[in-house]
Parts: C-alpha cells; sequence; structure tokens
C-alpha cells in the first residue's frame, strides 16, 4: 500500500516528532511506502533533528537512498496513523508485529556517531558483537 497524502505531510510529522522530543541527529530517518519500497519509486519522508531544531522533507525515492539516511522504516499509512495517535513508544510493537520494517543502513558505530544507536535500540534491534 502506498503512503496517503496524511502520511507524507511535513508539518504535521514535524509537530509530532518536537512533542515526542525526538532524539538529535546528524542522519537522516527516512519513512518509506511499501509499495514505493518494492517498485523502487515514489515520496520518502525523511526526519531529522539537530541544531536548528526538528526538520521533515520530502524526497523523490528510485530506488537508492542518498548517504545522509541511517535508517529507514518501510511501513504503511495504517500503521503511520497509529503511530501518530499513540506517540514513538508505539515504534516497537510497530516493528514486533512487522506493521514497521527498519532496514539499517549505517553500521552501529555509524550510528552512534550519528546519535542514532538509542533509537536503534529503542526500536529492539540487536546487532551483534564480534
Amino acid at each position: 500500500m502506498a503512503l496517503d497524502e496524511d502520511s507524507l505531510d511535513c508539518m504535521a510529522w514535524r509537530s509530532w516528532l518536537e512533542r515526542q522530543a525526538w532524539p538529535g541527529a546528524s542522519a537522516w530517518i527516512g519513512v518509506l511506502g511499501r509499495d514505493e519500497f518494492a517498485c523502487g519509486r515514489g515520496k520518502l519522508l525523511v526526519w531529522r533533528t539537530d541544531a536548528e531544531g526538528v526538520q521533515v522533507t520530502q524526497r523523490e525515492y528510485h530506488g537508492t537512498f542518498e548517504p545522509d539516511v541511517a535508517l529507514v522504516l518501510v511501513t504503511d499509512s495504517e500503521a503511520l496513523g497509529e503511530l501518530r495517535a499513540h506517540g514513538a513508544a508505539r515504534m516497537r510493537p510497530l516493528v514486533r508485529r512487522g506493521r514497521l520494517q527498519p532496514y539499517v543502513l549505517k553500521t552501529l558505530d555509524e550510528l552512534s556517531d550519528a546519535g542514532l544507536a538509542d533509537f536503534v535500540d529503542d526500536l529492539g534491534l540487536v546487532f551483534p558483537r564480534h
């Protein structure tokens, strides 16, 4: 299912992220619909909080991600609606139920350097340590 217009509303997501006290990071978190991911094209919503505050923008997705995107959450509009209604604490249960599929594009060290290691941990993702 492709993301609907409400799911791609940058101002609504910015307001939501501000209420969630989103972690500061130097890399972006992408949000992409399942259909867009499967066909390799569509709109990618990207989130980041830095020294200037919360930033939310849209980018065109053509099957690859820019190097500044550290993590992509593949989902659908219904799961995003649940997330918006109930807060960031819903992310981990959505991941466990397969409704929010995280794709980590950076190493653990890179995620840590970007300020996203705790966020990845909050999602319940595990990195093997050798």
